[in-house]
């Protein structure tokens, strides 16, 4: 679900209209990767910063880490129950 963007992300939600936004109350893209790496709002659940050209080789080895994964359940956890603070309202940060 998180590798492939599918979940409680303003990148996917816009997709299916069900957001205006695609954006991140922090104002950046809210796909999984933002939130994992660099949001504000997620500082305690961040991982290592993959370079651009070893970024599928990351995916790949976080999936693999069980810590790494446990994180990321926390994450997506933290986000879904943290919606209103997370998401801008809709027509915010479009």
């Amino acid at each position: 679900m998180f590798v492939t963007g599918h979940g409680p992300f303003p990148t996917y939600l816009k997709r299916f209209n069900i957001r205006n936004s695609d954006s991140c109350g922090c104002g950046n893209l809210g796909n999984p990767l933002h939130y994992a790496i660099s949001c504000l709002f997620t500082t305690s659940y961040h991982l290592t910063k993959p370079s651009a050209d070893l970024e599928p080789l990351w995916w790949k080895r976080v999936m693999n880490n069980n810590n790494s994964r446990a994180k990321i359940r926390k994450l997506i956890h933290f986000i879904a129950e943290n919606e209103t603070l997370i998401f801008p309202k809709d027509g915010e940060n479009n």
